[in-house]
């Protein structure tokens, strides 16, 4: 009885131990107001009732059944589901950085925590389980701190680092008393803790690179945090607002980035697919990506067309060129890229992200001096043979197309019909998909003034309509936004992007300013993917936005007449938000299936149509990211269940247990008859140990004999001697060369057998 008492008290000093070491960091992550210590005396309640009801068996039933009355009573007679919901759905939002449900539900998560962690700890400090859950859940613990940026809280890690020595001490000396060694474990953890040196110049390079490890693993696996969005609004061209395209544009000289790239490159910032009269905003790309994952890689490719065109339709234009960026000024977190990147090659510590609408961005804004490197072919609409690739790669499957059409020819259903009647005059000069896109490009260029001295934008007039009808001048956002709407209204799916245009010199070299700003447009090909086309006009200089000169005046359209009709008063689009960059999951784009080559479609403007989203803003997104744990805590129970496992079935740990020699001696013959056991190596009906020994050292698989096994065996099992010492040795050192010998398919159904399959269906007796 003395023994089982001092056991329980060994048990129950750790567990308390262990608790205090976890349940407050835990809490304190949670919360500041949290982490209270008097809840400490609440947990060792827990603890002395758990070792009271574990005391045997039928105390163990009792306590067990009397837990799930009382958890079944709380659930369903005290409105415990409830109050576990609240919890949940506080917790989840705490996970996503939001704190304000917190406070509501302090109370349960208190007390359940204080509940729990308590239990966890004494099933931890249990003699099977040995110091690794100790050490394990420890880890756990100072991890979660760390990566919180929670050192505040590092001090109460002490009592289980504590906790984790003393079970180690226990389990190699049962005999100590651990209220004599408690003591001595305290002051060496307090003196380790306290003679590091605080703010000292010494550790400082160690405390850059801990941080700069921790920013690593949360740029790579929890980046959900929102982040700022490129906009030509940076610029100065929403002078309107961020809702409202149009107005004179206050642009900016100030250098932007260098590049250097072998011709002219549209470098990308943010894609826009939805158009609700005043302005475009994203609906596509809520989801992020790490650019160098593995798992994303087929995604990615689809994305960016880096299988388009197929391959028997490349000609020397698909040929990857080499851009490079250096920023000169701070900017939003995009990465200014090309259409179709082939290679991107981050420089210094940015970690690129890209989402479905194909922009690619970094966890941070970026700085001057940040760098990036580009492997993308670099061709745009007009280029000589585009033609003909385009022509080809129609013939080739492209199960995304449908997706793609459906997401990008939507228009607004407000759009009158003489601007549907403007586009089919303008398309119906082309053949193929591409001779239309290529015509709606050069009547835009050709028949409109560029000018940066524009009127207003009415409120209550569509921007496009506005252009083409009564204007007739704008700038790049007007052009381009023309451009996607008549290519759309064409039947070709298109989506409006904003971003830079570097025209690098003789040398291969372009400083991009904010005049270097610029919109254009992107047109789908079925079998070719993405093509820019650009229906600004083009003037000398090097920037994207030059005014044009003032006798550039409209052509005569196409159209049936240059003279827009009358129309109705429009009625000001209802805005509904739309999130731009949305860091929880959401479902990628169906699968589809090939279609046939868009046609021209009918005079009547759609009836129904998604229309009317204003722009996006960035979604505020969570400030902590907690996500992670719903994946990483579930992941390190399984990997402390298996090493648990593997520690408790271990011969070597079973030995130093063992009461008596001949336990230990029958320990090492299970042993040796497992490791036989998996290299097929199985005793027969009646046959005698010295026998099977025999027939084991004839087949030359080990470099030991097994013959004096089999005689120690024999003659302890049938003459009924104890074992000595020297016995056991003999079947250790036996048993540890027969198993570094072991073949690897024997090796596997070694460790299967151990870890799956309990001890007592593995108990064969003597040597089989």
């Amino acid at each position: 009885m003395k023994k089982i008492l001092r056991q329980k008290l060994n048990h129950a000093l750790s567990a308390f131990l262990l608790t205090a070491g976890l349940l407050i960091p835990l809490l304190g992550i949670l919360d500041v107001s949290f982490a209270q210590p008097q809840l400490l005396l609440w947990a060792a309640a827990v603890i002395v009732l758990f070792e009271a009801f574990s005391f045997n068996r039928i105390t163990a039933v009792i306590g067990a059944s009397l837990c799930l009355i009382g958890v079944m009573l709380w659930l369903f007679a005290l409105n415990g589901l409830s109050v576990m919901n609240d919890v949940l759905i506080a917790l989840s939002l705490r996970l996503s950085g939001q704190t304000a449900a917190l406070p509501l539900i302090r109370d349960p998560v208190l007390w359940i925590m204080t509940v729990l962690i308590p239990l966890v700890s004494c099933f931890a400090v249990m003699d099977q389980a040995t110091w690794l859950p100790s050490l394990c859940l420890t880890i756990i613990a100072a991890l979660l701190v760390w990566l919180s940026n929670r050192m505040d809280l590092l001090p109460w890690i002490l009592p289980a680092i504590a906790a984790v020595l003393l079970r180690l001490i226990l389990d190699r000396y049962e005999e100590l008393d651990p209220f004599r060694l408690l003591p001595w474990i305290a002051a060496i953890v307090t003196a380790a803790f306290f003679l590091i040196p605080k703010n000292s110049g010494e550790l400082a390079p160690l405390k850059e690179k801990a941080d700069e490890l921790r920013q690593a693993v949360m740029d790579r696996l929890f980046f959900t945090e929102a982040r700022d969005v490129f906009s030509l609004a940076a610029e100065g061209y929403y002078p309107q607002g961020m809702n409202q395209l149009g107005g004179k544009p206050d642009i900016s000289d100030h250098p932007v980035m260098q590049v250097s790239a072998p011709r002219t490159v549209y470098l990308r910032g943010v894609l826009y697919n939805n158009y609700n009269g005043r302005s475009w905003s994203n609906t596509t790309g809520g989801r992020r990506y790490l650019w160098q994952a593995l798992s994303q890689r087929e995604n990615r490719e689809s994305i960016f067309n880096e299988n388009l065109p197929p391959e028997t339709a490349r000609g020397s234009l698909c040929d990857p060129l080499t851009i490079s960026v250096r920023m000169l000024s701070d900017s939003a977190s995009t990465l200014f890229v090309p259409q179709r990147i082939r290679e991107l090659i981050p420089g210094g510590d940015l970690v690129p992200y890209f989402s479905n609408a194909s922009e690619v961005f970094v966890t941070r804004n970026l700085n001057a001096g940040a760098t990036w490197t580009v492997q993308a072919p670099l061709f745009v609409a007009g280029d000589s043979g585009l033609n003909r690739i385009i022509e080809a790669s129609a013939s080739f499957d492209d199960p995304a197309y449908e997706a793609i059409a459906s997401t990008y020819t939507v228009l607004p259903s407000h759009l009158e019909q003489p601007v549907y009647d403007l586009a089919s005059g303008i398309a119906s000069a082309g053949l193929t998909p591409y001779d239309k896109a290529m015509a709606i490009q050069s009547w835009l260029s050709r028949s409109f003034r560029y000018t940066l001295d524009v009127q207003p934008q009415p409120e209550n007039e569509d921007f496009v309509t506005f252009f083409l009808m009564t204007s007739k001048e704008g700038y790049c956002t007007y052009f381009a936004s023309a451009m996607t709407v008549l290519s759309r209204m064409a039947g070709l799916p298109a989506r409006y992007v904003e971003g830079y245009l570097a025209e690098p010199d003789e040398n291969g070299r372009a400083t991009v300013t904010g005049r270097s700003g610029h919109a254009w447009t992107e047109i789908y090909f079925k079998g070719f993917g993405w093509l820019t086309f650009d229906a600004t006009p083009r003037h000398g200089g090097n920037s994207g936005q030059e005014a044009a000169p003032p006798s550039a005046v409209p052509d005569a359209t196409p159209s049936p007449s240059e003279e827009p009709s009358p129309d109705p008063e429009p009625t000001e689009p209802e805005p509904s938000p739309a999130q731009e960059d949305e860091p929880t999951p959401s479902a990628l784009p169906p699968e589809a299936t090939p279609t046939p080559d868009p046609v021209i479609p009918p005079t009547e403007p759609p009836s129904s149509t998604s229309d009317e989203v204003p722009p996006s803003e960035p979604d505020p997104g969570p400030r902590f990211p907690f996500r992670w744990l719903l994946w990483l805590i579930p992941f390190l129970l399984v990997l402390l269940l298996i090493v648990w496992r593997i520690r408790k079935t271990s011969p070597s740990v079973r030995d130093r247990h063992a009461a008596s020699e001949r336990e230990r001696f029958e320990i090492w013959v299970q042993e040796l008859s497992e490791l036989l056991r998996s290299e097929g190596l199985i005793r027969s009906p009646g046959e005698t140990p010295m026998r099977f020994a025999r027939r084991v050292d004839r087949s030359p698989r080990f470099s030991v004999s097994i013959l004096p096994c089999g005689e120690c065996l024999s003659l302890i099992h049938y003459s009924r001697v104890q074992p000595l010492k020297s016995d056991t040795d003999l079947l250790r050192s036996t048993a540890g060369t027969v198993k570094k010998e072991l073949t690897a398919p024997a090796r596997m159904r070694y460790w299967l057998r151990r870890f799956f399959l309990p001890l007592r269906r593995r108990d064969y007796g003597r040597i089989s």
